[in-house]
């Protein structure tokens, strides 16, 4: 088990028997945190100028085309604004229980700088714990249970939002190694502690050549190119007829700028589920019947 997450459990039980000590630096500290997130979210103004960032640059190079290129976005829902702001707090929480477990935090909040040749791209990591860059991450119970508990290879298999990249680049800009990432599931409170291979040359190298090729593309203003296709959706195996979008494109804030307005996000068409899984669909030749007679 990881040092970290073992600390932090030991914490943690202990302070459901009895309460424990915690310094008032600590608790001041969590409490601008907190002041920080909600004035981020609710009255700081906005730079709308489009800047690659290490949080960013290893996303779908469409997608960062479209954001470049002012596409409008759909409006998110009103909820979204809480899920941010929520994320943010975690993480601030997330500070406040490592270092009272008795972790010591050598970084936190650390702005760097990476260059690629003429190319360079700004980021701030979240801690630096034992010699090694870490990001803190609130998570959905099914990113926490399928995306993050799943391992490292897990991640890199379904990056859709470039957190390798990321990574990666926090620890190269800080000349350091990357640890990996500190997990909380948002729902349940679990933690989990998601950690790099130990050689792990080969993941560097794409992710950092990942990132290289982004910029340089976004910098030259290389042509907008989709990098996916819609998809065959299949229902117990079998084709249904209709298109739907895949996971990149369906977390992508730019669907209907990217493939028309006329894409749909409904249940899936074949499911007679209480509560049916819903879609992104491109094209519906096998509506669920209750289309047809809605549309007649």
């Amino acid at each position: 088990m990881s040092t970290i997450l073992n600390r932090v459990q030991l914490f943690l039980t202990e302070a459901n028997k009895a309460s424990v000590p915690i310094s008032s630096t600590i608790v001041n500290e969590f409490g601008e945190a907190c002041k920080d997130a909600f004035k981020k979210h609710f009255t700081e103004e906005r730079d709308t100028e489009f800047k690659p960032r290490m949080s960013s640059i290893g996303k779908p190079l469409c997608q960062l085309q479209m954001e470049k290129s002012g596409a409008k976005t759909e409006t998110p829902p009103y909820n979204s604004k809480m899920r941010f702001l929520y994320g943010d707090l975690i993480e601030a929480l997330a500070i406040a229980i490592l270092k009272s477990s008795g972790i010591k935090i050598d970084e936190f909040q650390k702005k760097v700088t990476h260059t690629f040749g003429e190319d360079k791209i700004n980021g701030t990591y979240d801690a630096k714990i034992l010699g090694k860059v870490w990001d803190i991450k609130s998570a959905s119970p099914y990113s926490f249970k399928y995306k993050f508990l799943a391992g490292f290879d897990s991640l890199l298999k379904n990056d859709t939002f470039g957190y390798v990249s990321q990574g990666y680049l926090y620890a190269q800009a800080d000349d350091s190694d990357f640890g990996g990432w500190i997990v909380i599931d948002k729902s349940s409170g679990e933690w989990a502690v998601v950690e790099t291979p130990i050689n792990d040359d080969e993941h560097f190298k794409i992710a950092l050549d990942k990132a290289k090729k982004n910029l340089k593309a976004l910098n030259d203003n290389e042509p907008f190119q989709r990098q996916y296709e819609e998809i065959e959706e299949k229902f117990n195996g079998k084709p249904t007829g209709n298109k739907v979008l895949g996971t990149e494109c369906g977390f992508c804030p730019y669907k209907k700028a990217c493939w028309g307005e006329n894409i749909q996000y409904l249940p899936q068409q074949q499911s007679k589920a209480m509560s049916p899984k819903h879609f992104w669909y491109t094209k519906i030749t096998n509506p669920k019947e209750e289309y047809v007679h809605s549309s007649k």
